[in-house]
């Protein structure tokens, strides 16, 4: 898959979850979306969490800062 845009929270999904739909779709390129309710440690833990996925799939995997833009 070209691009996946990936919850970075939800009530229904852990991080455990969302790295194996990572690991699973193998995307070239994934951002997190859907991340607004997390406090700064909970986006640290996030952004953590999608570097190491980013570098384990050599994929360009990351939360978008607020305001930033990608083309799709």
């Amino acid at each position: 898959m070209p691009t996946l845009l990936v919850p970075g929270q939800a009530p229904w999904m852990t991080v455990p979850d969302m790295i194996a739909y990572l690991r699973t779709t193998a995307p070239r390129r994934a951002y997190a979306i859907h991340d607004g309710l997390i406090n700064e440690w909970g986006v640290k833990v996030l952004e953590g969490v999608l570097a190491g996925e980013a570098e384990r799939l050599g994929a360009d995997i990351r939360r978008l800062r607020p305001g930033e833009s990608v083309e799709l």
